[in-house]
């Protein structure tokens, strides 16, 4: 069965909404890739193209836009000053490999990770250390690689793939909720319970991808009139003599009788 045809195809998707689809936080390598781009976008903003950096104010993961082809870009607000961007940013992509993890628990992080978080959060800024620059935090990024020229071409496919993974999704639930072959009360009802799966996959550590590549390689739905066929059960297994007398000893199902002395 086809895909139903969009009046309008999505080129971006806030970080926000990928949260709230996937019901899963983000990887460490997803997490290395955002902050990439979003450091790259604002280094071309203080090149004064449009918007200008003044404008854009990062306040949680609804302000982060992740676009088709692997780019990065924020939400413009009309009144807005300079603010502490890299910052703002840290703590949003803190929050995304936090989110959905219950508050008693704490995501243990990679040295390197957490090395790159705490430079933009400045928890362990000297007086004397001079502030940290964007160029400072893409350095960072790029030497996370085994192959630094390499970052801007690889973090773009990762960012790049988490958007296609999130468009794969909402077609697959759209197939789903429009399909003619789910005979249930409401196709709402299906996707609640695939809303319910996704979630049951993540809090025990199944990653919903994995339940996304089920769905691409087809799932057979069946009538709620037809009934599942029984397996017929299994042969049962003639035991040996030998298997039979140790049984017997096991049980002690025997009489012992005295041996006289001759």
């Amino acid at each position: 069965m086809e895909a139903p045809q969009c009046e309008q195809r999505i080129t971006k998707v806030s970080l926000a909404e990928v949260l709230r689809c996937f019901q899963q936080p983000i990887s460490e390598e997803q997490a290395w890739a955002i902050c990439f781009q979003c450091c790259c976008k604002m280094e071309q903003l203080t090149r004064g193209l449009s918007p200008s950096l003044h404008t854009v104010f990062i306040k949680g993961a609804g302000s982060i836009f992740l676009h088709d082809d692997g780019s990065a870009s924020f939400k413009v607000y009309r009144k807005s000053g300079k603010s502490v961007l890299l910052e703002y940013l840290g703590v949003v992509i803190y929050e995304a490999l936090d989110w959905g993890i219950d508050d008693k628990l704490e995501r243990e992080l990679s040295d390197p990770l957490e090395k790159l978080l705490c430079l933009m959060l400045k928890l362990d800024e000297k007086p004397m250390k001079p502030a940290v620059t964007l160029q400072d935090v893409i350095k960072v990024c790029e030497e996370h690689l085994s192959r630094p020229s390499e970052a801007s071409s690889h973090y773009e496919m990762t960012c790049r793939n988490l958007f296609t993974d999130y468009i794969e999704l909402q077609n697959l639930v759209t197939i789903i909720q429009t399909s003619r072959e789910v005979h249930l009360r409401s196709p709402l009802s299906f996707y609640s319970q695939c809303l319910h799966t996704l979630t049951y996959c993540t809090r025990n550590g199944i990653p919903s991808q994995s339940i996304i590549c089920e769905l691409q390689n087809g799932v057979k739905l069946r009538k709620s009139t037809e009934r599942p066929r029984r397996c017929p059960p299994p042969k049962e297994c003639i035991p040996s003599p030998y298997e039979l007398l140790l049984d017997d000893i096991q049980h002690k199902r025997y009489t012992l009788r005295k041996v006289s002395d001759y």
